[in-house]
């Protein structure tokens, strides 16, 4: 029996590599698979964004060395490649018919097509829905087309109707503010937001969500705020130190009008309606 690092009545944690844990788990068990793996980059280890921290000195004052490398488990490309091949496969066993699985992943920055590649192995392993584009609000790391969006995957496994809780003015762009990790922080943190609203989209109240490859647990807070339970899997200790004290610091069930996925989801539609009101064609009545 693997030992629960963190439980409470929402969510539970586990500290350990997901493919010894989750093959624990009994089949159509769960409702949401919310992840954000690796990317294969070797993140905050010698990289563009490392030294990229390390000329600015983005440390909080007293408690690292600036340019300090955080590196990612599994985060080289080989390591990575060899995950998602397994990862994907578990992913769909454990979902219920007609649920998701939200997995993020990389733009569109080359020399590797990753996200053609994750696309096509979550198509044969889940069945491939949609790429949804995260848009980030501001120039991002590069040198020639600076990365200004990452995708999340959407595959869902058939056998139901689409365990879906929007509407049809859901659109395919979504806009978070990314965020600038400090020295504490997990190197590729995504917004809050974000995950509350994917959460909100395909789960309902009281269904389980997973992160096997939970890093900070925002996936995991995502899921409290809305009522939802979770659990998390995640390898480096430090990181589940981190999401248990969130979790255990906040209540569940937030009002909607209180979560960042709604009110980004809010203004993004008032913006659409003032675009479309300042394009509405004018006439004037002639004189008689």
């Amino acid at each position: 029996m693997i030992p629960v690092y963190y439980q409470d009545e929402w969510a539970t944690i586990y500290h350990g590599d997901c493919r010894e844990i989750m093959p624990i788990f009994p089949d159509a068990s769960i409702d949401l698979v919310l992840t954000d793996p690796p990317y294969g980059h070797n993140n905050n280890n010698g990289d563009l964004i490392h030294n990229w921290e390390k000329a600015l000195g983005q440390v909080k004052r007293g408690e690292a060395e600036a340019g300090e490398a955080r590196p990612i488990a599994n985060d080289s490309p080989e390591e990575t490649q060899t995950l998602v091949a397994w990862l994907f496969p578990e992913i769909a066993r454990l979902l219920k018919p007609g649920c998701c699985c939200c997995c993020c992943c990389g733009g569109g920055g080359g020399p590797d097509p990753q996200f053609a590649r994750w696309s096509l192995m979550l198509d044969e392993a889940i069945g491939f829905k949609h790429a949804v584009v995260w848009d980030k609000g501001g120039l991002g790391m590069g040198w020639h087309y600076r990365r200004n969006y990452e995708f999340v995957l959407v595959a869902e496994k058939p056998g139901a109707a689409c365990n879906w809780h929007g509407d049809h003015r859901v659109a395919n762009v979504m806009r978070f503010s990314g965020i600038k990790p400090t020295s504490t922080d997990h190197p590729t943190v995504k917004p809050l937001g974000l995950f509350q609203r994917f959460v909100g989209l395909h789960s309902a109240p009281g269904e389980t969500v997973l992160d096997p490859l939970m890093g900070s647990g925002i996936a995991l807070s995502a899921a409290k705020d809305l009522g939802r339970k979770s659990i998390g899997i995640e390898l480096d200790e430090r990181w589940c130190e981190i999401a248990a004290r969130r979790l255990a610091e906040r209540s569940a069930n937030q009002p909607e009008g209180m979560l960042d996925g709604y009110r980004s989801e809010v203004a993004q539609r008032a913006g659409v309606r003032s675009i479309i009101q300042r394009k509405q064609p004018r006439f004037r009545r002639r004189k008689s």
